[in-house]
């Protein structure tokens, strides 16, 4: 096997020592949040440091303890919605 393939799965990606994916949806979810707070109240933008650095904090002793949840969120994904079956039975078939 490729020295890079076991360098990737061991190793997951990161963001300032973050998994990923909750990296950048914390940032996702608390800029726009910051933009439009700033545009409506005029609000001090160091005051959202104070929210951004600890959730980050957070989400990189998450990420610790648990080094592919960037993976594990992927996975997570929506639930498939039930199938309609050509014919009538009760109770959900995998088949469709």
């Amino acid at each position: 096997m490729k020295v890079p393939i076991l360098k990737a799965v061991a190793m997951p990606p990161r963001l300032f020592w973050a998994p990923f994916i909750p990296a950048v949806a914390n940032l996702s979810i608390q800029f726009p949040m910051m933009f439009i707070t700033m545009a409506l109240f005029d609000f001090n933008p160091l005051i959202f440091i104070g929210t951004i650095v600890p959730v980050h904090l957070l989400i990189i002793m998450f990420g610790v303890k648990e080094p592919h949840m960037s993976n594990m969120m992927k996975a997570w994904g929506p639930l498939s919605a039930a199938s309609h079956n050509v014919y009538k039975s009760k109770g959900k078939k995998l088949a469709p």
